[in-house]
Formats: C-alpha cells, sequence, structure tokens
C-alpha cells in the first residue's frame, strides 16, 4: 500500500553540509581565540576547534536531520495514509518520495499536493491543492487561461501553464471523489484535453520550473556565504 522510506536517499547531506560549515566557522573561532587568548598551545586549541566542529555537525546534521526528515517525515506518511486519503489509494494513486499522490483519474493527469500555512502565526492550517493537466489541442486562445480562473461552485480554480490548481471549497473535510469529478467535469465543458505526464513534464514543465526558479532568485537574500561550506538564505514569503 504505496509504501516508500520514511529516510530519502542521500537526504542526509543536505542537514550534514551546513552543520560541517557552521563547525568549521566556530571551530576556527575557538582555534583562534584559544591561541590569542588562552594562552594554549597548537595541538590543544586543534583539538578544541574539532570539537566544535563535531558539536555543530552533530547538532545540525544530526538532531535536525532526525527531527525533521525522520520524526515529522513519518508522522506525515502515517497521515497521508490514513482514511482521509482512502479514494486515492483505492484509485492508485502514487504516493510519491516527495509527500505528494499522483495518478491518472478518468484518462487526465494529476497531482494532489498535501499544504499547510500558518494563520496569524498561531494556528496551522492543513488543506490540498488538486492540480490536473491539460492540452488545447488544436484551439490556440493564449487569454482562455486567464478567463477561466475564479471562483466556482466546487471551489477556486487557476489555469496557466495548461495545468490548473484547484483549492476544494471543503478543504476542511474533502471528498476526493466529488472534487475529482467536479473538476473534470469542468476541464470538458470547456474542451480541455488531457495531457500525459510526459509531455507535460517536457515542456510547459520545464518553463514553469524555470519561472519559479526566477522568482525564487528574485525573492533571495543572501545571508551568509563562506565558499561552498556555507550558504545561508532568507527567502521571502510570496
Amino acid at each position: 500500500m504505496n509504501d516508500i522510506p520514511v529516510i530519502r536517499k542521500g537526504s542526509f547531506k543536505d542537514y550534514f553540509k551546513p552543520g560541517c560549515g557552521l563547525g568549521v566557522i566556530f571551530g576556527s573561532l575557538v582555534i583562534i581565540n584559544s591561541l590569542v587568548d588562552g594562552g594554549h598551545g597548537l595541538l590543544y586549541s586543534l583539538l578544541m576547534g574539532f570539537f566544535v566542529w563535531i558539536t555543530m555537525a552533530f547538532i545540525v546534521g544530526g538532531i535536525v536531520f532526525f527531527g525533521h526528515e525522520y520524526f515529522k517525515r513519518k508522522k506525515n506518511i502515517k497521515k497521508l495514509k490514513s482514511e482521509k486519503y482512502s479514494f486515492l489509494h483505492e484509485q492508485s494513486f502514487q504516493l510519491h518520495s516527495d509527500l505528494y499522490f499522483e495518478g491518472t483519474y478518468k484518462e487526465y493527469f494529476i497531482r494532489i499536493f498535501p499544504m499547510s500555512e500558518w494563520q496569524n502565526a498561531r494556528k496551522e492550517i492543513e488543506y490540498d491543492l488538486i492540480v490536473a493537466y491539460y492540452t488545447f489541442g488544436l484551439e490556440k486562445d493564449e487569454k482562455k487561461e486567464e478567463n477561466l480562473s475564479g471562483v466556482y461552485f466546487l471551489g477556486e480554480l487557476h489555469f496557466s501553464y495548461h495545468c490548473v490548481g484547484y483549492y476544494p471549497k471543503d478543504w476542511r473535510n474533502p471528498d476526493f471523489k466529488e472534487n475529482l469529478d467536479g473538476l473534470i467535469s469542468i476541464l470538458k465543458r470547456e474542451n480541455l484535453k488531457p495531457f500525459s505526464k510526459e509531455d507535460w513534464d517536457n515542456s510547459f514543465g520545464k518553463k514553469l520550473k524555470e519561472q519559479n526558479e526566477k522568482d525564487e532568485k528574485d525573492r533571495t537574500k543572501q545571508v551568509i556565504k563562506i565558499g561552498k561550506l556555507l550558504d545561508v538564505k532568507y527567502i521571502k514569503k510570496k
């Protein structure tokens, strides 16, 4: 039943690298301080710096890794296998290692992304974003997607890049069968044809990824950058 590993392959290095970078910085400061102010020998200072490096690498690369990558991820996987998503499992939707569902329903390729955000910095709101992919076929209307976006009887729909992002009205307790049937009825009514995963990923998916990377770069503020060991950034919210 949609078994995926709790710990993603190769994910530890994403946590270990910044820990090592911080360890080098603080370890170097300890060595310098020990030599200048403490009057200790070089070997003792190097050992102290090495101890600090190991400690920082363990704290960031170890504790944070297991706290976020294992325990939090394990909790999220359990949610995605709960009764709430039973309809998706019955329809053979696959649970991706990045914790979202994807599959084909009534010929349309669909992805479902569990989302969360903090409301008023006090309460975390959880909901699901449903994304369906389509093509116009021979029809070419550059403004059609813009005109289609808006509030519908089943929720908010946003059309762009030959995919539609759907925020269900019943987001607290979604009925995925009703949601998907309603969404596909709108796509068929507007004569939007099914678009395969491979064709979309290789065309509009690339364009969307490039646009998202550009937007993120524009919102990124460099906080600390020291060679290849440490690169701390702050990304403004959209």
